[in-house]
């Protein structure tokens, strides 16, 4: 293995760990994505770990990134957890001859390796967090242990909170979105309405793998009642990753009348001009699917049972939240915005000005940065 020459000494960026999963392209890799693109190169020299290949690698390579595929098998659970052994050996035996200076892991998964490295070369950890946790995850998942611990949302800030994570150690840094490739589709085709053939009807959408976590199934009650109103058209965009969760989706629209008045699109690979043709999106779940189509000017339909919406989707002014744990409520609001055109139009103005102001990558990288430079200050 080439040796990289020390950090110490004028003129070396100090090297940092990025942990990731790898595999198919989701919201967490391109958040990885937009953080090694946006390092400053003069004073930072990412290193990625990935646990299985994908499309997301060569990116990061594009963004000057050094990356392993390296294998990290499940930190608990016999017998795979045996393998952890060799898998944390030969990471470990990276960061030393990369010299690396902070251990920075993208997904919770891979936080029993952070803590492992952190460790035993004694250097700061960061470990990220992008969804909901309960206390016994943050037990698991060793947050009361690490550095510092970002999160993308205010409600993750008060659930850490709430289980004893110091403040200090908590950094609320949004997940961002590519203002160049995620933007209105201005004079480019309608890919949905040219692939589907569905005429000026309003195009509404959930946009996701079709996962549980997602709230598939509560968005087919939602949509139910209006999917006979020729107006709208509904779409689930995303790649069915749970065989028997895309059974249960797919008996749900049979029982609900919603065969012929709902596409699964399966994976799309155009994701900015599929999301800039969807009129409205639909969002259960949260996440930085919802800053994509804002940044898309499109009107987003944000839907929470605990009222705990993002700092940026605001009710009437970005997006139209609603909180309930009824699709009753939903569907009203859904209907209110396939009606209203003009609302629509500007919601999605308004959401676009916030992208602009607050969810650049460049905000995100240049955030981390300022937290790696606190850790390694320290």
């Amino acid at each position: 293995m080439q040796r990289i020459p020390p950090n110490e000494g004028a003129g070396f960026p100090r090297a940092v760990l990025l942990l990731g999963r790898g595999g198919e392209q989701n919201g967490s890799q391109r958040q990885l994505e937009y953080l090694v693109h946006g390092l400053d190169r003069n004073r930072y020299r990412p290193i990625v770990v990935l646990a299985s290949d994908g499309p997301s690698v060569e990116d990061l390579r594009k963004g000057g990134a050094e990356v392993h595929i390296l294998p990290m098998r499940p930190w608990r659970g016999f017998p795979r957890c045996v393998c952890r052994v060799w898998d944390a050996a030969r990471i470990l035996r990276l960061a030393r001859h990369r010299d690396v200076m902070l251990v920075h892991a993208a997904d919770p998964w891979k936080s029993g390796y952070m803590h492992h490295i952190a460790r035993r070369l004694g250097i700061p950890c960061v470990q990220h967090v992008r969804g909901p946790m309960s206390p016994r995850d943050m037990a698991k998942h060793g947050l009361h242990r690490a550095s510092a611990v970002i999160v993308i949302a205010r409600r993750y800030v008060d659930d850490l909170l709430a289980a004893g994570v110091p403040e200090s150690r908590i950094c609320l840094i949004d997940d961002a979105v590519d203002l160049d490739l995620f933007r209105s589709s201005g004079a480019q085709p309608n890919i949905l309405r040219q692939r589907y053939g569905v005429g000026d009807a309003v195009l509404v959408g959930l946009v996701g793998r079709i996962v549980q976590s997602k709230r598939v199934l509560e968005f087919l009650d939602v949509i139910a009642p209006l999917a006979h109103d020729e107006r709208a058209r509904f779409f689930i965009i995303g790649q069915p990753t749970h065989r028997r969760y895309l059974s249960a989706v797919r008996k749900a629209m049979d029982r609900l009348g919603l065969a012929e008045h709902v596409v699964l699109t399966g994976r799309c690979e155009n994701m900015p001009q599929v999301m800039a043709s969807l009129d409205i999106l639909v969002s259960l779940s949260g996440g930085s699917v919802m800053f994509e189509a804002m940044a898309c000017d499109r009107a987003v339909l944000s839907v929470r049972t605990d009222a705990r919406h993002s700092l940026h989707t605001r009710h009437g002014e970005t997006a139209w939240c609603v909180t309930t744990d009824r699709p009753e409520p939903a569907t009203e609001a859904l209907a209110h915005l396939i009606a209203d055109g003009a609302l629509r139009q500007r919601l999605g103005r308004a959401a676009r000005a916030r992208a602009e102001q607050y969810l650049s990558w460049k905000i995100l990288a240049t955030r981390t940065q300022a937290l790696y430079d606190r850790l390694l200050e320290d």
